[in-house]
């Protein structure tokens, strides 16, 4: 039965990835549409690819909290693995700060480059100012941008410490960040979500093989865009974290 829903979801992800990496190039190709229109217009089909990912790989999603955040917000939160993605997506229209390594996943190399993701290598010092300029034309235009500031996926037991620099985007931009905990209600510790170990395609088996997988995700009040990125990501941290401490420790007893 495992491998018969797998063989299902791969079809099906085939199918419906692959059109909306179709619908993204049609989007770039048209040059009578104004780059802050495409984006406007990538941002929602994103969105719609999220939610559609969610429904493939059966996701369900509590809310708790207010999900009507101002439009160019820098939303921000604790990174487990690739399922956050769908999450978010499914949760906010916008762009995704993503690592270039996805440029090598199969399929997901489509969606994130029609659908103009923002690369980030974040090791490489000269990229990092590219990567804070990108972020603020898209804020600026009134585009979200969706950002995991620990930099790497977890276990899904601690929070990392956020990097400081891309909340200089948000510092330009002069836009609100809203931080976002995730938390995975799928009884294993780590979840199934996570990539903490393990190859891509590891990964992806288990999730494609797992029946459901249920995550919360609790949405804190939008912190106001400062002139001081550490005090920001130092904030946004503090408030994801407590949350975070608080679900984790409420499982385990």
């Amino acid at each position: 039965m495992g491998y018969l829903l797998v063989f299902v979801r791969v079809v099906a992800v085939c199918v419906v990835y692959l059109s909306f990496a179709c619908i993204g190039m049609v989007l770039q190709l048209a040059g009578f549409i104004s780059t802050n229109r495409r984006h406007i217009l990538l941002a929602w089909f994103t969105h719609l690819w999220a939610r559609c990912s969610c429904v493939l790989f059966n996701i369900r999603i509590e809310t708790v909290g207010d999900f009507k955040v101002p439009e160019g917000s820098l939303v921000v939160a604790n990174h487990i693995g690739m399922p956050d993605i769908f999450v978010l997506g499914n949760c906010f229209p916008g762009f995704f700060v993503s690592k270039a390594e996805i440029a090598e996943w199969p399929l997901f190399n489509y969606i994130a480059r029609f659908g103009e993701a923002i690369f980030a290598e974040r090791d490489k010092r000269h990229q990092v100012k590219e990567i804070i300029e990108q972020m603020s034309a898209r804020l600026e235009e009134g585009c979200s941008v969706i950002l995991f500031p620990e930099g790497q996926a977890t276990d899904g037991l601690k929070v990392l410490d956020f990097k400081p620099p891309t909340f200089e985007a948000a510092v330009r931009a002069g836009c609100d960040v809203v931080p976002i905990t995730l938390i995975y209600r799928d009884g294993n510790r780590p979840s199934v979500a996570c990539w903490h170990e393990g190859t891509f395609f590891q990964h992806v088996l288990r999730l494609l093989k797992n029946p459901r997988l249920e995550v919360t995700v609790f949405a804190h009040a939008p912190i106001e865009g400062g002139t001081d990125r550490r005090e920001l990501a130092k904030k946004s941290r503090s408030v994801i974290l407590k949350t975070h401490a608080r679900e984790i420790n409420r499982e385990s007893v």
